[in-house]
C-alpha cells in the first residue's frame, strides 16, 4: 500500500512538472536554445552599399530636382547623383515640399536622407544629423542633408560629411547653385516645364497607349536614342527619334520623309515584336522589360547568344542584372541602365 501511494505521488509530481513546463522540453535539453542568433555587424553605410541604392527626398522641384530638355537635373540632384556615383549606388528620389513629411519619412525609415531647404529650427532636432551646405549669404536659404541618428552608428553621416567637405573644397556647389538660380551663368538653353518631358509628349502617349506601355518609359528610350531630335541620322544610317535602322524602316514602311508619329509607331511596333520574341521563361515583368531594352539595342539574336553563354557559365539566362548582362557589350549594358534610370526620374517628376 505504501508503494502504491508513493507511485501515485510520483505520478502527480511528474504531471505538475509537465504543466509548469507547458509541455515543452526544458531549455537546457535543446542545443538550439543555446545557439545565439548571429549578430548584424554591418554599419549603416555598409548596409546601404550592400543594398545598392539610396532613397532620398528633396524639395523645391524647380531648383533642386527637375527636367531640363528631358534630362533630370537640379542642384540637389547633382549632389546626390555624384555621391551615389562615389559609392556605386542607384539613386531613387522623391519630391516632397513638406519638411515635416520628409522628417516623418526619415523617422519611419522610408528614406535614407533628405536633401533640401530647411528651417533653422529643424537643425536643432536631436533625432537627426544635419550637414549644412554653404551657399552665398545673399541667397538667404539654409540647405542641408539630413540623416536620422541610429544609435551609436554614425557611419553614413561621417561618410557624407567627409565627402561633402571634399566636394566643397572643389568649389563646385556654389557654382551649381548660381547656375540653377539663374545667376551670373544662366542656362539659356534649358527648357523647364514641370508637366512635360518633351515637345512630343502627346504623340508619345498616343503610341504608348496603343502598346500598353507606360509612356514615360517610351519617352526615356527616345531620349536615349535621339534626345527627341526627329531628324537625327547616325553614321550607321539609323534615323529619326527612335534611331531605326534602314532595314527596320523598310519593314514598317517608313522613311526619312515620314512624320514623327509614323516613326514613333514603327518604333513601338518593333518593341512589341522584340517583347513577343523573348522566351516565356523570362516570366518576371521587370526582367522582360530589361531584356526588351537590351534587344532593342543589340538585337534579339545578340541577346539570345548572351543567354546561351550565361547558361554555359552557370548564370541564370532569365535574369539580366549580374547574369546575362555580363555577356553583352558595354554599350548595351549602359543603354539598359540609363533608360531605366531616367525612367525612374520621369516617374518621380511627371505624372
Amino acid at each position: 500500500m505504501k508503494f502504491k501511494n508513493n507511485l501515485i505521488l510520483g505520478l502527480i509530481y511528474l504531471l505538475f512538472i509537465a504543466s509548469c513546463c507547458d509541455g515543452q522540453v526544458a531549455p537546457t535539453a535543446s542545443p538550439e536554445m543555446n545557439t545565439a542568433a548571429p549578430q548584424d555587424t554591418l554599419t549603416d553605410l555598409e548596409h546601404l552599399v550592400e543594398r545598392g541604392e539610396l532613397w532620398a527626398a528633396t524639395d523645391q522641384q524647380h531648383l533642386n530636382y527637375r527636367l531640363e530638355d528631358g534630362h533630370p537635373a537640379g542642384f540637389q540632384f547633382e549632389l546626390l547623383d555624384d555621391f551615389c556615383e562615389e559609392y556605386d549606388l542607384r539613386l531613387n528620389l522623391i519630391v516632397n515640399d513638406s519638411l515635416e513629411a520628409c522628417y516623418r519619412m526619415l523617422l519611419n525609415g522610408d528614406i535614407d536622407l533628405f536633401a533640401g531647404t530647411i528651417d533653422t529650427v529643424y537643425t536643432k532636432a536631436s533625432s537627426f544629423h544635419h550637414i549644412l551646405i554653404k551657399t552665398p549669404q545673399a541667397l538667404n536659404e539654409t540647405l542641408a542633408w539630413v540623416i536620422p541618428k541610429m544609435g551609436n552608428d554614425s557611419s553614413l553621416y561621417r561618410a557624407i560629411e567627409a565627402w561633402m567637405k571634399d566636394y566643397q573644397g572643389k568649389d563646385m556647389r556654389n557654382s551649381f547653385y548660381r547656375n540653377y538660380k539663374g545667376g551670373k551663368k544662366p542656362l539659356k538653353s534649358v527648357v523647364y516645364d514641370p508637366k512635360h518631358i518633351s515637345p512630343y509628349d502627346n504623340l508619345i502617349k498616343k503610341v504608348a497607349g496603343k502598346m500598353g506601355w507606360d509612356w514615360r518609359l517610351l519617352a526615356s528610350i527616345i531620349y536615349q536614342e535621339s534626345r527627341f531630335k526627329e531628324d537625327l541620322e547616325s553614321s550607321r544610317g539609323a534615323y529619326g527619334p527612335m534611331q531605326l535602322m534602314p532595314v527596320i524602316m523598310d519593314y514598317y514602311d517608313v522613311d526619312t520623309s515620314s512624320s514623327i508619329e509614323e516613326h514613333l509607331e514603327a518604333g513601338g511596333k518593333l518593341l512589341l515584336s522584340l517583347e513577343k520574341g523573348l522566351p516565356e521563361s523570362i516570366a518576371d515583368s521587370l526582367e522582360r522589360q530589361k531584356f526588351v531594352l537590351a534587344s532593342y539595342n543589340a538585337g534579339l539574336g545578340g541577346i539570345s547568344e548572351a543567354r546561351k553563354t550565361a547558361k554555359k557559365k552557370g548564370k541564370n539566362p532569365d535574369v539580366w542584372d549580374d547574369n546575362v548582362e555580363c555577356y553583352v557589350k558595354r554599350q548595351t549594358q549602359l543603354f539598359v541602365k540609363n533608360v531605366l534610370k531616367r525612367y525612374s526620374h520621369y516617374k518621380a517628376l511627371i505624372e
